[in-house]
């Protein structure tokens, strides 16, 4: 059974290929088209699954669609509105299109129909033919079918999680009606998933972070961890202003203004009285309250530990926190392509009847052989040698200070560089910060991340176990032992916390070959790891985006598949 997974969203739009329950490929359009979370249908993505697999389109036996109303039906019947809107995003000046998008969005039921509401039930029998004309012509008779929105990220959440039965919470901006479910799975229900509390898309985290992001002059569906950056360096008790989002007789109600009301109740009454580290700090602390409340209710009243969590609220680290640390949790799990670009995955588990089976790694995406990666390194003129073992020489590299930049087997999939296309620099000295900031054009007050062995974890972490799980991923923070603090100060947030990443040898035994070579010379198995892309770029996806990078930045090493680049050019590039 070869089955195709499709997210064909507003941002982060992407393509699964499953065998048998077995992930293939897996990728999201933005790695192609070079515009991070880049929505509409992802063609590129779903051309680069055919090219890498080498499978046939008339061998897919089943396509998975998700979405009954998000994206809207206008947008999957007009595709040239998913640029419109995918821009509209990103222009910081309010036009009339940004105005036109808030009414729909907030007073048209099209974002906000139920599941049962007449608008579904007339737009779902359209859904088929409307979305087969994206498909390329060998795919257009395959069986379709469409997959409810939050369906999705409890399924992927769950089914990846490897956990038989576990409470699942899904949280983002909307999706299908909804900003967040509450469900038991494994424990009944239709497809294995019994939803047990809902609300509704107005009454939504997301889309009040999606405001603060705006209000500071962030851009919106993208830099909401700039808002969770920020907070540590604030104090929530500072804002004298009623929580926007309240419980109310088992109901979460959002009080607050939406859209460019919004954004204008953030500059014009917020910022000015309180400033953005202080509005940081309090909407993170309403985040944190609410969420962990839901979770420890749900938790008790179902008799369950485990909890795994899917959505883009759950890219916000500091939230995945606070719910491992709970009493009631004993393991946690992050759905480690969290956001909208996980759905086609979700789409799947929610669909075929595979057992939940713990995502081993994600490196799903494209290599490349020896060979392509020459090419490149001759076109661009560079100097390049090929050592004995290009682990240990990276290894040995870093350890004397450098900063190197690796490109290595298959492409991760999701938001989180996990080493094979990552920059690597040693955390002793906070100077570091400073210089990788200034060359990757980084926001000076966003944390970065320690890629630690797995073996030492418990020597830099503090309550390591309940979240474990989510760390292989780097998808949740941990509070800092000592040791940390005072070996690794480049890595450490203001607040004494890190997004540790967890390397162990079976997922990832390159990586973890470095950082054992590393702590070989240096006594410790922790380094900085980053994504390796331009800044406003997404990662890197191929060799010569991996050169380009690398020249760009001006960073010292590049280690690409078996070779080590120094950036010197050779009398041919120079020329």
């Amino acid at each position: 059974m070869i089955s195709l997974g499709i997210n064909e969203d507003l941002f982060d739009s992407g393509v699964v290929l499953c065998e048998d329950g077995h992930i293939l490929f897996a990728a999201n359009e933005e790695r192609y088209t070079r515009r991070k979370n880049e929505g509409g249908f992802p063609h590129h993505s779903l051309a680069a699954m055919f090219a890498y697999t080498g499978i046939e389109p008339e061998a897919i036996d089943q396509i998975y669609m998700v979405g009954h109303m998000t994206p809207p039906f206008p947008v999957r019947l007009c595709p040239f509105l998913h640029s419109w809107l995918f821009e509209a995003k990103r222009n910081k000046r309010v036009t009339l299109f940004k105005r036109l998008m808030d009414a729909v969005t907030f007073l048209t039921p099209i974002s906000h129909s139920s599941e049962d509401s007449r608008m579904r039930s007339i737009v779902r029998p359209l859904l088929p033919p409307v979305t087969r004309r994206q498909f390329p012509k060998p795919l257009q008779k395959t069986p379709l079918k469409f997959v409810e929105h939050h369906t999705a990220h409890a399924a992927g959440a769950w089914k990846c999680s490897g956990f038989d039965e576990t409470l699942c919470i899904t949280a983002d901006g909307m999706g299908d009606g909804l900003s967040l479910t509450v469900s038991h799975c494994g424990g009944g229900g239709e497809q294995g998933i019994e939803r047990l509390w809902a609300a509704a898309a107005r009454d939504s985290f997301g889309l009040f972070f999606e405001v603060l992001a705006e209000g500071f002059g962030f851009t919106p569906c993208r830099d909401e961890g700039k808002v969770t950056g920020l907070a540590a360096c604030g104090d929530p008790a500072a804002v004298q202003e009623d929580a926007p989002l309240v419980m109310q007789e088992g109901r979460l109600h959002y009080t607050g203004p939406l859209g460019r009301e919004g954004v204008r109740w953030v500059r014009e009454k917020l910022l000015p009285r309180y400033g953005r580290e202080n509005i940081s700090a309090w909407a993170q602390d309403v985040l944190e309250m609410q969420m962990t409340a839901i979770a420890q209710w749900w938790l008790k009243e179902r008799g369950l530990r485990r909890l795994a969590v899917a959505g883009g609220v759950f890219a916000n680290v500091k939230l995945n926190q606070r719910l491992h640390e709970l009493p009631e949790v004993d393991t946690l799990f992050v759905y480690p392509n969290m956001g909208d670009g996980g759905l086609g995955l979700g789409a799947i588990c929610a669909e075929e009847n595979f057992a939940p089976k713990r995502i081993e790694n994600v490196f799903l995406g494209e290599s490349f052989d020896d060979d392509a990666i020459e090419a490149v390194l001759n076109a661009e003129g560079l100097s390049y040698e090929k050592p004995e073992d290009i682990e240990t020489h990276a290894g040995a590299l870093l350890a004397q200070g450098h900063i190197v930049a690796r490109f290595s087997g298959r492409m991760e999939w999701g938001p989180r560089a996990l080493g094979n296309r990552s920059i690597l620099v040693r955390t002793t000295d906070r100077a570091v910060v400073d210089r990788l900031n200034t060359l990757l054009q980084r926001s000076d007050f966003m944390p970065f991340a320690p890629a630690v062995l797995a073996e030492d974890a418990e020597l830099y972490c503090k309550d390591i176990k309940p979240g474990r799980l989510a760390a292989e991923f780097m998808t949740v923070c941990f509070d800092c032992t000592d040791r940390m603090k005072q070996e690794h100060p480049a890595i450490v947030h203001v607040d004494g916390t890190a997004r540790a990443q967890l390397v162990s040898e079976t997922t990832n035994p390159g990586f973890h070959k470095i950082l054992k070579t590393f702590k070989a010379h240096s006594g410790s198995g922790v380094l900085l790891n980053t994504s390796f892309n331009i800044h406003e770029e997404p990662i890197v996806c191929t060799p010569h985006e991996a050169v380009r990078a690398f020249l760009s930045a001006q960073l010292d090493y590049l280690a690409i598949g078996p070779y080590i680049v120094s950036g010197t050019r050779t009398k041919k590039g120079q020329n």
